[in-house]
């Protein structure tokens, strides 16, 4: 046997030995360590393969050896471990596994607990109980389920600003923050009965912009303001109303633009204010143009012939 076959039959036979230390190594399988088998049963094992992890504590100490399906539909999948011997006193009867996954779309894994100091050791060929996790997708599907319910719960609040937004934008010079104000000193309809005076205003003019409340001609409203304060009177209510536009945000706005005349009127005379009443009339399909009109009505037992009349 010439020199150069036997260097040749020693260079394959190293090149088999490398093979087979890398597969062995490439496997996981822990060559030179003394292992034990484990089981434990699975409903899914989620993709975990031969050769995945076996971690307890968060430590590499075992190895996936095989995964077997059942041989009855009623029955689960089992996954075979062969785990390290120096994790027998902390691997107990109690110890749970449940399969993971390395970060969030990484290899899976099983994960061992420790069991407790007092439960009973697990033999070769043991089977621990098994936790189910939940899958990726579905903790994917449920945190979108979650985002969803919170953007519909932004949007419906968004939405609540959005028709009082411009009401905060009224009141933010006249000290109001809260829009429930509004309802303080309002009625829910104007009373049946006949007034002894009405003031009508053309809104265009009283009020700065279309879709404001703040007051452009404040002079506009003395003369119903000297009136009350001058003559005796039962009831006045303040009341607006629009022509065009949507009705629930209309009705925000004219009864801001109630208040608003309303808080001019006690701010500047001498009135009982307990006496005057608010109404935010909305969209007034009647009528082709904005309105303000303030109703007086006489005390309780005069007619509306008895009090006095205004220009």
């Amino acid at each position: 046997m010439s020199t150069a076959f036997r260097v040749g039959v020693f260079v394959v036979m190293a090149l088999a030995f490398l093979f087979v230390g890398v597969f062995l190594i490439g496997n996981k399988d822990f060559l030179f360590s003394s292992t034990y088998r484990l089981k434990a049963e699975f409903q899914n094992v989620a993709g975990l393969n031969n050769g995945a992890a076996v971690r307890i504590g968060g430590i590499h100490q075992g190895t996936v050896k095989e995964i077997d399906l059942p041989s009855q539909p009623d029955e689960k999948v089992t996954v075979i471990m062969n785990v390290k011997s120096e994790t027998r006193n902390i691997i107990k009867k109690d110890s749970r596994a449940s399969i993971k996954t390395e970060g969030v779309l990484g290899d899976k894994y099983v994960e061992i607990s420790f069991g407790s100091p007092k439960a009973e050791p697990i033999g070769e060929n043991g089977t621990i109980a098994s936790e189910t996790q939940r899958d990726m997708s579905e903790q994917a599907q449920a945190i979108a389920d979650e985002a969803r319910a919170g953007i519909v719960a932004f949007r419906d609040n968004m939405e609540a600003l959005q028709s009082n937004f411009f009401l905060r934008g009224f009141f933010e010079r006249r000290g109001y923050s809260d829009t429930a104000e509004l309802k303080e000193h309002a009625i829910a309809r104007v009373p049946a009965r006949k007034p002894s005076k009405e003031f009508d205003f053309d809104a265009k003019k009283v009020f700065d912009k279309p879709d404001s409340a703040k007051l452009k001609d404040k002079k506009a409203l003395d003369e119903a303001g000297q009136f009350l304060e001058e003559n005796p009177f039962g009831l006045a209510v303040i009341a607006s109303s629009e022509a065009k536009g949507d009705t629930e945000k209309l009705r925000a706005l004219t009864a801001a633009r109630a208040k608003v005349v309303r808080d001019y009127l006690t701010e500047n005379f001498k009135l009982d204010d307990k006496r005057i009443k608010i109404i935010g009339l909305g969209k007034d399909k009647t009528s082709e143009t904005s309105k303000l009109t303030i109703f007086v009505y006489p005390p309780t037992g005069r007619s509306p012939a008895s009090s006095p009349s205004g220009s």
